[in-house]
C-alpha cells in the first residue's frame, strides 16, 4: 500500500541521475516539482535538488516515507518527471515529463497547485 513516486534529477557532470522518492505522496509528484522550481536558485543543482526533496518531505519527518536512489528508482507508480539542464548552460534548466520537455517556468505555469 503506499503512493510511490518519483523526481529524477539529471546531474550535470554525472553519468547517473539522482531520483527523489516519496511513498505517500507519488500523486502530487508533478506539483510538487512546480513548488520547488519557483525558487532562484534554480542554476545552482545541487541546492536545487535539496530544495525539491525539502518540498517532498513537507512537514514529515519521518524514518519511512522517503528515500535517494542514483541510477534508478527503486519503487514507482506514475510517470517521473526528469529535471536537467542543457550540457554547458546551468540558466537553460528542463523537465521532461510523458515525452514533452518543459522550461522550468512552463512546467510550473503547468502543474503548480491551484490555490482556492
Amino acid at each position: 500500500m503506499g503512493d510511490r513516486g518519483n523526481i529524477e534529477i539529471a546531474q550535470p557532470f554525472a553519468d547517473e541521475s539522482v531520483f527523489l522518492y516519496t511513498h505517500w505522496r507519488g500523486s502530487e509528484v508533478t506539483q510538487i516539482l512546480a513548488e520547488a522550481l519557483q525558487t532562484e536558485r534554480t542554476n545552482d543543482p545541487s541546492y536545487l535538488t535539496r530544495i525539491i526533496f525539502q518540498e517532498m518531505l513537507g512537514d514529515d519527518r519521518s524514518s519511512r516515507s522517503f528515500g535517494i536512489s542514483v541510477g534508478r528508482p527503486d519503487d514507482n507508480e506514475y510517470d517521473i518527471p526528469k529535471v536537467f539542464w542543457s550540457e554547458g548552460h546551468l540558466t537553460e534548466g528542463m523537465v521532461e515529463y510523458k515525452d514533452v520537455n518543459y522550461s522550468f517556468d512552463d512546467f510550473i505555469q503547468r502543474f503548480k497547485k491551484e490555490v482556492g
